[in-house]
């Protein structure tokens, strides 16, 4: 038989290691903050003559795993001060006669409303985020795209022509956790 003392003893530890349980997922998820992506490709085909290879860029910043929700950030670091209210990762992809690679960055952003570029984040939480691109508002969930496109083609020296296709990618990725 149990005695009533060693009962509550037992109770109370029970409902200690719950409690802990509990607070270290609650400080776990406040250490979440919601992760935005905004990237421009730039792709040059060739439609005449003899185009010169574009330039060459590299270096990405940081990589981003889905499954895990874990942001690795290589260089430019923001510092372990600065409060994010959101992590924006900003990208340049160069294919084709435009040039190659691929470089990228993080921005601690701490408030709203946010501008980068042609890009407006107005507001962000953990089930969505809303912003602007080229004066057209839009809601993003967890994983969703928005994508903005526009080509030109250019005539180079030479006769040369060149198509370049720009495409603006904005993703909300959902949230992540910064891996120091």
């Amino acid at each position: 038989m149990i005695k009533p003392i060693a009962l509550i003893t037992i109770c109370i530890a029970i409902f200690s290691c719950s409690a802990k349980r509990k607070a270290q997922s609650q400080q776990e998820n406040s250490r979440l903050v919601p992760f935005i992506e905004y990237f421009t490709i730039t792709e040059g085909e060739a439609l005449a003559g003899n185009v010169p290879a574009g330039r060459r860029i590299d270096g990405p910043g940081y990589s981003y795993d889905s499954v895990s929700q874990t942001l690795d950030i290589y260089r430019n670091s923001p510092s372990d001060s600065v409060e994010a209210l959101l992590y924006l990762g900003v990208g340049k992809v160069l294919k084709g006669k435009a040039g190659q690679g691929v470089s990228s960055f993080v921005v601690p952003v701490s408030s709203v409303p946010f501008s980068v570029n042609d890009l407006t984040i107005a507001g962000a939480t953990k089930s969505n985020v809303t912003c602007s691109f080229k004066n057209e508002t839009f809601t993003l969930a967890p994983n969703q795209m928005h994508t903005f496109s526009t080509s030109k083609i250019d005539t180079l020296a030479g006769d040369a022509r060149v198509r370049t296709t720009t495409t603006w990618r904005i993703v909300f990725r959902g949230m992540v956790r910064r891996n120091k």
